[in-house]
């Protein structure tokens, strides 16, 4: 164990802790979190649609009373969670440009969020390049429409999940863009006294004609070889997303982040706040539409973060009511109420589960058995796949429930998953206690 805890703090943790400090990155995540009440918000007129699959017996009662009203509220949904790219262009140029404020204070935040959705937004447009000239892409099928280059479906195509990856790419380029111009004094400065609002649309003007003839560059290169942006990134993408979609990828997320857990580092913000989130909202998005992926939306803290990262709700559990020592059973009624709403930092550092050679071992292998029983259930059809979003300190079931549109099935699934945590961590939870008490005893 003691070379396990060697390699990862010598061979991993200084890569990925660059990694997670990179500006980017940092405002990447600052941009999910953001993201997290459009999500909430939009699934719960979801959930009012799914009502009549929730309570059966009432299905007759929703569908001549609330439902009548769905495409009105509907639109909440639409606008929301099909409209998450918006929100992380935004929010990635904001929080982007806030980190580089540090050290120039002529940046404003604002104008660096608005300068990342105008860059966004040129990308929208599907444009094809041919002998005869550029022409607005024109296309019919049965699910969608591209009518002068916009691509639709329910709303605008690439406003939704699909759209995240080449938000956070072009808003990260036009914050680039923006700090360039002030560098090199390509701005127009307004003199003392005139309104901040005039000031910062005038300071905006040169960086957004820099953003505006960039893309376009981008843009008629790309429209030459009958492609853009979203169709370049799509194929990488797609690989990315199947990877995270398999049983196998799944597995090797959950080892990265209890690793890196069991050193001490945030593993769950490195490694799904950073880079699995935008995927996760992507399979939500297209669940909503009739997609079948499993890994979407909260599937995480559904089935497998089950009081936290480590499914450390059952260790809980043993402490309170099996635990001998005074350590652990104080801990455990401290432990219980936050665990409940899946916050575990008091279990994780006090217990301490962190390089503690006694818990390691069921802190990372009870969430690797947790996510193959909820990944099979959901692909043998045993339980719904997940078409809302939820809080992620949803209790066990709860969240379930919600997350897979009222599926009973999926709060038997996640208590099922408590139980083998229970009986993954009891052998080592005893030996850990014994110890504990053993000296106490002595003391």
């Amino acid at each position: 164990m003691n070379h396990v805890f060697q390699f990862l703090e010598t061979k991993l943790m200084p890569p990925l802790n660059k990694l997670a400090n990179l500006r980017f990155i940092r405002a990447i995540m600052q941009a999910g979190v953001i993201t997290v009440p459009f999500t909430i918000v939009g699934s719960i007129f979801l959930i009012i649609n799914n009502l009549p699959q929730i309570i059966p017996p009432l299905a007759p009662f929703f569908e001549q009373t609330l439902l009548k009203f769905s495409p009105l509220y509907s639109v909440i949904t639409t606008m929301s969670i099909g409209s998450l790219a918006i929100f992380y262009a935004l929010a990635t140029a904001y929080y982007l440009t806030e980190s580089y404020r540090q050290e120039d204070k002529e940046l404003s935040s604002f104008v660096g969020a608005i300068l990342g959705l105008f860059a966004f937004l040129l990308t929208i447009i599907q444009v094809d390049i041919t002998n005869e000239g550029a022409q607005l892409i024109q296309q019919t099928s049965d699910t969608s429409i591209i009518y002068n280059g916009v691509a639709m479906g329910a709303w605008i195509t690439r406003f939704g999940g699909i759209g995240i990856f080449i938000g956070i790419l072009t808003a990260i380029l036009a914050t680039q863009i923006y700090r360039f111009c002030l560098r090199k004094k390509l701005t127009i400065r307004m003199p003392e006294g005139v309104p901040d609002g005039v000031s910062k649309a005038f300071a905006s003007l040169i960086p957004a004609i820099f953003i505006a003839f960039t893309m376009l560059i981008i843009n008629g290169i790309l429209a030459t070889f009958h492609t853009d942006l979203h169709g370049l990134l799509s194929k990488p993408f797609e690989f990315v997303k199947e990877l995270t979609g398999s049983w196998l990828g799944i597995v090797v997320i959950m080892l990265l982040i209890h690793l890196l857990w069991a050193v001490g580092v945030h593993g769950t913000a490195i490694i799904k706040n950073s880079f699995i989130n935008p995927i996760l909202l992507v399979s939500l998005t297209e669940n909503i539409n009739g997609g079948n992926n499993i890994f979407a939306g909260d599937f995480t803290n559904m089935y497998i973060f089950l009081g936290g990262a480590g499914s450390t709700l059952g260790l809980v559990l043993l402490m309170m009511f099996v635990a001998k020592s005074d350590q652990l059973k104080i801990l455990g009624r401290a432990a219980i109420l936050p665990g409940l709403f899946n916050i575990n930092e008091p279990v994780i550092f006090g217990a301490p589960i962190v390089y503690n050679p006694y818990l390691i071992i069921p802190f990372v292998v009870t969430p690797i058995v947790n996510v193959s029983v909820a990944y099979f259930a959901t692909a043998f059809g045993f339980v719904n796949k997940i078409i809302s979003g939820i809080p992620w300190i949803s209790p066990i079931g709860i969240g379930a429930f919600l997350g897979t549109g009222g599926d009973y099935r999926a709060v038997l699934i996640a208590v099922i998953n408590l139980a083998i945590s229970i009986i993954i961590y009891y052998p080592f939870f005893k030996m850990y206690d014994g110890k504990l008490y053993a000296e106490q005893q002595k003391n």
